[in-house]
């Protein structure tokens, strides 16, 4: 008799874009997925996430994901929007990974971005916590080996979301600046989490993968 159990899985940021794309590929893949909205939890304000590790206290999967700050230059950034997005992008991930527990032989899978590899002078805050996160992961990832829990940082560059239309004035001719000639699209980070989860690839463990059409430097 075939057991009607399936693998729970978390996606913090799951309603749109990148989140979404991961959230319907995991369903095909036969996990229960609890796909969260800021609605459902916060990460910018930390009661909000107190309460949802208060309902989710284990899971088989998780991915951490949140949109990031608007571009501001070095001397425009306030003490204020350090404490916000030090929340958002840092503080409510390292608390969720810290009082969620990952089943043995789960997985683990950060979005971040293709900043933390060439940071640029008008995402300073976001490539700053990024980086941070991607640091934090990769400890994280050497404490958890003998659980066989598996961690993989994803770093896209630009792809077809609301982010990048905030970002980019023009994007047509933005695309056509781009190496490959186009922009990435989310379903491929979806069906990369699917195949990895499915196939249960683990040595790719403490990894940084780069979903960014080889762009060399940053991008805004």
């Amino acid at each position: 008799m075939k057991s009607s159990f399936k693998k729970k899985a978390i996606i913090i940021g799951g309603s749109k874009g990148i989140g979404k794309s991961i959230s319907t590929n995991l369903r095909k893949a036969g996990y229960a997925v609890t796909s969260c909205s800021r609605k459902e939890v916060d990460t910018a304000k930390l009661h909000s996430v107190d309460t949802f590790i208060k309902k989710n206290k284990l899971a088989d999967l998780i991915v951490l994901n949140s949109g990031g700050p608007p571009p501001k230059k070095f001397k425009q950034i306030t003490v204020d929007d350090w404490r916000k997005y030090f929340n958002q992008l840092f503080l409510s991930f390292f608390l969720i990974l810290k009082n969620i527990e990952i089943k043995r032989g789960g997985y683990v899978f950060y979005i971040s971005s293709s900043i933390i590899k060439e940071p640029g002078n008008s995402l300073i805050i976001s490539s700053s916590l990024r980086s941070a996160m991607s640091s934090l992961l990769k400890s994280y990832s050497l404490e958890n080996l003998k659980k066989d829990i598996t961690v993989i940082n994803i770093a896209p560059g630009p792809f077809k979301t609301k982010r990048v239309k905030e970002l980019v004035k023009d994007i047509d001719k933005f695309e056509k600046s781009l190496p490959s000639g186009k922009i990435g699209n989310p379903d491929e980070i979806g069906k990369f989490v699917r195949f990895i989860a499915q196939e249960k690839i683990k040595y790719i463990t403490g990894s940084t993968v780069y979903f960014d059409g080889n762009i060399n430097k940053s991008f805004i």
